[in-house]
């Protein structure tokens, strides 16, 4: 089998940037939830002036921004154990089998601790 060879530092400012997006996107959701927290708190005694429809959309839009910050934990952590992985020499290796992670995979989740035969077992594909 040949020996291919990864531009792992090319991977790791992807994942880098990524990860500094991922984090703005998160202080600015919970920026977002504090602002509606204290604008909830100074607006509890004038619930008789909103409709019903206000109150529903508020909760939808609390609800959408807790599983988008949930959902960017998920990926900041699987980002930081990429950067480890980098670290310690075994990026793009699979967790599960240790053969080696396509690059096409790879360019396309930078991230990706399995490589595709793996991640189908894993999600019962």
């Amino acid at each position: 089998m040949a020996t291919r060879k990864l531009d792992v530092e090319k991977y790791r400012q992807v994942l880098l940037e990524e990860k500094d997006r991922l984090t703005s996107q998160s202080k600015r959701i919970q920026k977002r939830n504090s602002f509606a927290d204290q604008s909830e708190e100074l607006s509890e005694l004038a619930h008789y002036d909103n409709h019903p429809a206000d109150a529903a959309t508020e909760t939808f839009e609390r609800e959408k921004d807790l599983a988008i910050d949930e959902n960017t934990d998920y990926l900041l952590e699987r980002i930081n154990r990429a950067l480890e992985k980098i670290d310690e020499g075994t990026y793009g290796i699979c967790d599960r089998c240790g053969n080696p992670i396509a690059k096409l995979r790879l360019d396309a989740v930078p991230h990706a601790s399995f490589c595709i035969e793996c991640q189908d077992i894993i999600e019962g594909r």
